[in-house]
């Protein structure tokens, strides 16, 4: 009986024994797995491979890959494989450089949940989307008022936003605006939008170019041309081609002279500058030389903007018509800006506007007024002139255009004369034939002969004095003997 006891007892620790080498083997063969809590995910990202392997299962019986709990850190394991993830960290960049927690992974990422299980999915239920640059305030809903899912902008795995994503949306919703829009910005969206949307808010002050004058009026896409908005040239010359005027001049620093409230008028010492206004010549007429080249500021100012002479005007209308300039120079002088002013005032002057030129005067030569090329101040009495006539002087007064007229000095046209003239009868005489001296002496005697003494004889008898003789018309008031 105690045989039996015995043999039975050695049987059971037999086996018992056995299985424990049988457990042994296999717990041997399935290494961590006899105490994983469950299976590792098999979901795999189509071309990438990290460290051999393409998921989580194809190591689940290597837990020390991701289990050191005594040596080190399991974030670390977790890096050592993904190493994207650790530059991310490091660098600040990217998703997970901007994330707190970045070195607890296993909060956003847990696995163990069987092979169908995807961590980077199940991170969604703990991220935060403003962590990122395009924030989703004004993307709950699509278009048609269904909500935006992940996958609606997504469309891969590894999450990567793509510009092509918002382009298709939002030209599905308005395709006349989104085809001018990439015209006038391109196709970088992220570039200018981050969801809440900072185009709406952006204040172009804060940048290093200051929108004022002329420039707040300008479009957006003038100088961000294809959706540049990086890097943009902020010096004037960048945009603005260097007028040919002063092309080599002048510095490139433009705001000496100008400002954003237009090109014109320039400021010179903090002064308004108009050339017309400063200098009396305008440019209106000076852009283009005779073989149509623009003209610039050193074509006329060659030793600098202070510095003119006169001789440049000759040289440059002397190639052009010699033989007219040289009469010119001779009649007028050389002095150019004493009589032009560029626009020029000469070539439509309206002599009539200032003093009628008729009868004899229209036959005159400018120089038989203007003496020694004077314009300006030139009188327009007939006095100042021509000199009275003594015969009348001091008599008529100097208003000569009461009998006189510009077709001639002669004949007089006398308005009143108390004495016929014609006597009656027959032909005008000349002033001068009774007015021998000055019209207030006269004498008959030049038209009528006669001998003193038997006048005087004749006079006296009829009781005319010797003195009132002198005095003809005293009696003779029609010219006729009475």
């Amino acid at each position: 009986m105690q045989s039996a006891n015995y043999l039975v007892v050695l049987f059971s620790r037999l086996l018992t024994f056995v299985l424990l080498i049988i457990l042994g083997v296999w717990g041997w063969q399935q290494r961590g797995l006899l105490f994983s809590p469950g299976r590792l995910s098999a979901k795999k990202q189509s071309g990438v491979t990290l460290q051999g392997f393409n998921s989580h299962a194809e190591f689940e019986k290597e837990c020390k890959r991701c289990h050191q709990s005594l040596k080190k850190q399991q974030a670390f394991l977790c890096v050592d494989c993904h190493t994207n993830i650790a530059t991310e960290g490091n660098s600040h960049t990217g998703v997970h450089g901007r994330l707190n927690n970045v070195l607890q992974c296993e909060q956003c990422h847990p696995d163990h949940q069987g092979e169908d299980f995807d961590p980077a999915q199940a991170a969604l239920a703990f991220f935060d989307h403003d962590i990122t640059s395009f924030r989703l305030i004004r993307h709950q809903f699509d278009f048609d008022a269904t909500p935006l899912v992940c996958s609606r902008c997504h469309l891969s795995p590894e999450f990567n936003a793509k510009n092509q994503t918002c382009e298709d949306c939002h030209f599905s919703a308005d395709v006349n605006f989104m085809s001018q829009h990439v015209i006038d910005f391109g196709k970088d969206c992220l570039a200018c939008h981050d969801g809440i949307d900072s185009m709406a808010r952006f204040d172009h002050s804060q940048t290093n170019f200051f929108l004022n004058g002329v420039h707040i009026m300008t479009e957006c896409v003038d100088c961000h041309v294809n959706g540049q908005f990086q890097d943009l040239p902020i010096a004037c010359a960048e945009c603005h081609a260097e007028p040919e005027m002063h092309a080599g001049l002048f510095m490139e620093s433009c705001d000496t002279c100008h400002s954003a409230d237009g090109w014109s008028p320039a400021l010179l010492d903090d002064q308004t500058f108009e050339h017309s206004n400063q200098t009396g010549f305008s440019l209106v007429r000076h852009t283009k030389d005779y073989e149509t080249q623009t003209i610039k500021c050193v074509s006329c100012h060659e030793q600098g903007l202070e510095n003119f002479t006169e001789q440049t005007c000759i040289t440059c209308h002397n190639n052009h018509d010699l033989e007219f300039m040289g009469q010119h120079q001779v009649v007028f002088g050389s002095d150019c800006l004493g009589c032009h002013d560029g626009i020029d005032r000469y070539s439509d002057f309206l002599h009539d506007n200032v003093f009628l030129l008729d009868g004899k005067h229209a036959t005159i030569t400018c120089e038989s007024c203007h003496l020694n090329h004077v314009f300006q101040g030139t009188p327009s009495l007939c006095s100042k002139c021509h000199a009275e006539p003594l015969i009348h002087a001091d008599w008529f007064g100097l208003k000569c255009q009461n009998c006189h007229v510009s077709e001639a000095w002669v004949p007089a046209t006398m308005l009143r004369h108390g004495f016929p003239l014609e006597h009656g009868g027959g032909n005008t005489q000349s002033c001068t034939t009774c007015h021998l001296d000055k019209y207030t002496d006269y004498t008959c005697y030049g038209c009528h002969d006669h001998e003193k003494a038997p006048l005087e004889l004749n006079h006296i008898q009829a009781g005319v004095s010797v003195d009132e003789l002198q005095n003809c018309v005293l009696c003779h008031l029609s010219g006729k003997i009475e």
